[in-house]
């Protein structure tokens, strides 16, 4: 081994170590859970210690996999940037996707978040179970759904289009990519609304009712974001209009198609916005 040799790897190390500290402080500080945050997702200023403590597990959760999933989305990015193409990338452009960093971070933290949901409300395993005649609550927000399934479905016949037309697959790629996104999405919806009820107290139900209305709800702002983050890739990939008088558009629909997924995301976070004050007991 050459001195030059031995000192990459050396770099390599330090690079994974640092990566991996980052990883565990990042995952240990995001997971913290303050009574501020449990009185913002209970919607009471002072639940009982119990409700506090299903309340904090399911926040702890949430965060847990929304930071593990952004930080490996990024490393995904810059291993396959690196190794494939040579550079990494941040923004939406002509180069790959899977070589972006903000795409795949934010698609890791997509990913993450309905993990999470989804692990914590799949189905456990009972021989108890009741009968109600009550119908399920549906989607909280059934128009940011309604509003994400448009922009998939206008994403893929964009990238159809431009496949069609002999310009490359990858825009439909970027589409069929959203649109897997967006079926998880959608059977993680249908976990939170349509699963069976499980026999609990009058005070318990309120908070299955209050997690679920929160899940629903970020789930579908989730949706929404992973759809408009999509169609931002598909415009950016539009032939021909990087060059002519429609390039300043182009470019201004790239930003704003980023700074709304940002946005969408941010909304989307288990955590009380910064203005939010309990109400007094």
């Amino acid at each position: 081994m050459t001195i030059g040799a031995g000192m990459g790897a050396l770099a390599a190390l330090l690079a994974l170590g640092i990566f991996l500290a980052a990883v565990i402080s990042l995952t240990v500080r995001g997971a913290q859970v303050t009574s501020r945050d449990v009185a913002w997702i209970a919607g009471a200023p002072e639940p009982s210690p119990a409700e506090a403590d299903v309340y904090s597990r399911y926040l702890q959760r949430h965060r847990t996999h929304r930071v593990v999933g952004g930080l490996l989305g990024a490393l995904f990015a810059i291993s396959v940037g690196t190794a494939w193409y040579g550079s990494v990338r941040i923004g939406v452009g002509s180069h790959s996707p899977l070589a972006d960093v903000l795409f795949c971070g934010l698609g890791g933290v997509l990913v993450g978040a309905l993990s999470a949901e989804s692990f914590r409300l799949s189905e456990p395993p009972s021989t108890t179970v009741s009968a109600s005649l009550a119908e399920h609550a549906g989607a909280s927000r059934p128009d940011l759904i309604w509003v994400a399934r448009g922009i998939s479905v206008a994403s893929l016949l964009g990238g159809g289009l431009i496949a069609a037309t002999g310009h490359g697959l990858a825009p439909l790629c970027i589409a069929i990519g959203g649109l897997i996104a967006t079926l998880v999405a959608e059977a993680t919806q249908s976990a939170i609304s349509g699963r069976r009820r499980p026999i609990l107290s009058s005070r318990a139900q309120v908070v299955d009712l209050q997690m679920r209305s929160f899940a629903s709800t970020s789930v579908a702002l989730l949706q929404l974001a992973s759809a408009v983050l999509t169609a931002t890739w598909i415009v950016s990939r539009v032939p021909g209009v990087d060059t002519g008088p429609l390039a300043p558009i182009q470019v201004f629909v790239e930003i704003a198609g980023l700074a709304i997924t940002v946005v969408l995301l941010h909304r989307a976070s288990p955590r009380p916005p910064r203005k939010w004050i309990a109400e007094p007991s």
